[in-house]
């Protein structure tokens, strides 16, 4: 997960710790902390901002700045994904991709004029090769970010349930896919090259089910 922090730059050199840190400046949205105008926008790794269980944050250590040395503007992008099962023994079967080295999901980014669905839906034909997909029902979102030039890339996926008929795959080349196969849930999360998709999987495994 990401969140967003807005203060100045001499202000975040070192980080936030608990004495200075304002709730205020904190935010779980990128167009929000746009909107706030008391400074920059920073991108933070939750993994490595302190909280209590109830979700508030008590400090910021530098090393949880994505988009620092140096400072590189967040922009927004979305995408849509699709997670493909069918049945298996006993639990349902996932369709992976491999792409640059990882097991993936199939996804996308969003066109202009485009909805996030039917986003999702045409990036899952393309990257497979097929024709043939059925969408069941959304799923969830999954944020995750990284440098691209001077920016910083915030890219917010939307994922939905969905089946497919055909059995024979064409990885799309363009996208630099090398591999379809079908993998148990419980293998699927063992070899995903993603932390955010296996952490997507935790959270919806109850309704692929």
């Amino acid at each position: 997960m990401i969140y967003f922090y807005v203060d100045t730059p001499t202000n975040m050199k070192k980080g936030v710790d608990a004495n200075r840190f304002d709730e205020s400046r904190l935010y779980r949205s990128l167009v929000l902390a746009e909107a706030d105008g008391r400074g920059k926008v920073f991108v933070l790794d939750s993994r490595h901002v302190p909280a209590t269980l109830s979700g508030s944050v008590g400090e910021i250590p530098r090393h949880a700045l994505l988009n620092m040395q140096p400072y590189r503007k967040p922009v927004e992008v979305m995408a849509g994904g699709g997670i493909i099962t069918k049945p298996g023994k006993k639990r349902p079967k996932i369709l992976l991709i491999y792409r640059k080295g990882l097991w993936d999901l199939p996804k996308g980014k969003l066109d202009p004029g485009e909805t996030l669905k039917k986003c999702a839906r045409r990036e899952v034909r393309e990257e497979l090769g097929i024709s043939k997909v059925k969408v069941l029902e959304f799923l969830d979102t999954t944020t995750h970010g990284y440098r691209d030039g001077r920016k910083y890339v915030v890219k917010t996926s939307y994922w939905w349930h969905m089946s497919t008929e055909e059995t024979e795959f064409i990885p799309q080349a363009a996208e630099k896919i090398t591999d379809v196969r079908w993998f148990g849930l419980n293998k699927a999360k063992k070899v995903l090259g993603h932390e955010t998709l296996i952490w997507l999987l935790n959270r919806v495994e109850h309704m692929l089910v």
